[in-house]
């Protein structure tokens, strides 16, 4: 039994030294950021034309327990797709055809729900499903873990994209923030965010709009989101109170 146990304790040193963890906590989110950036990327590629997807930035859980009397972090990143309604379940089904086999991603579907699994390596985790009519939300995350040297700034944001809808509702940006992650054959896939406040409350959201969506691809149109396709960028702009949440993808 001690030879055993120092068999093990040997395997899992020598893992640690390769980088080859066998069990989570042996790598840190820091060394799982460039497997979430990639399982985005894997994702926005996967998913196509076939909806508006926008992808998130970082989301840094701390504090998370990785056992009773050691903390940790928890690394997030989220990829959603506006489809039409009867598209969400198709699009979970094509999403798993085309991640990589080594993701082992799977979809599953029944009469109440709809919902993805996958591995995207280093014990990062995909998990995906139908959130309302027609909303795909998929979430990429490490599981807590340690923090090690994590470094998580965002792009600048070029609002050069999103100034063409700003401009349609005469509203100002609160705020305007940048997310991207790399496409699997080369290129990167970027979001850009803005709240904002129109300067004059719409009537509704599509009037504004007409003159960016003729001969766009719409996929969402409704009093409180409209989503659509350029050959440009992928947009949708959802109403918040009297506000606005404005955001644009180019893809991969």
């Amino acid at each position: 039994m001690v030879l055993w146990a120092i068999v093990l304790a040997v395997i899992a040193y020598a893992s640690v030294r390769r980088g080859d963890a066998t069990v989570r906590d042996q790598s840190s989110a820091a060394d799982a950021r460039p497997v979430v950036d990639r399982a985005v990327g894997e994702l926005a590629a996967a998913a196509g034309a076939a909806g508006v997807l926008h992808i998130s930035g970082y989301d840094l859980e701390r504090d998370c327990r990785i056992t009773p009397v050691r903390s940790g972090v928890t690394l997030t990143r989220e990829v959603t797709i506006y489809a039409r309604e009867a598209d969400g379940p198709g699009l979970l089904d094509q999403i798993v055809k085309a991640l990589p086999a080594g993701y082992d991603a799977v979809a599953r579907h029944t009469a109440k729900a709809h919902a993805l699994r996958a591995d995207a390596g280093d014990f990062v985790a995909i998990r995906g499903s139908i959130t309302s009519p027609g909303v795909v939300s998929l979430s990429v995350d490490t599981g807590c873990r340690p923090a090690g040297d994590i470094e998580l700034t965002e792009p600048a944001a070029d609002r050069s994209v999103i100034n063409p809808v700003l401009g349609a509702f005469g509203a100002t940006a609160k705020a305007v923030t940048a997310a991207e992650a790399p496409c699997p054959n080369g290129g990167t896939v970027r979001t850009v965010r803005a709240d904002a406040t129109p300067g004059t409350p719409p009537t509704s959201l599509s009037e504004p709009l007409r003159p960016l969506t003729t001969g766009a691809t719409v996929i969402v149109n409704a009093p409180d989101r409209v989503a659509y396709r350029t050959p440009q960028a992928a947009v949708s702009v959802d109403a918040d109170g009297g506000d606005l949440a404005i955001a644009t993808t180019t893809g991969c």
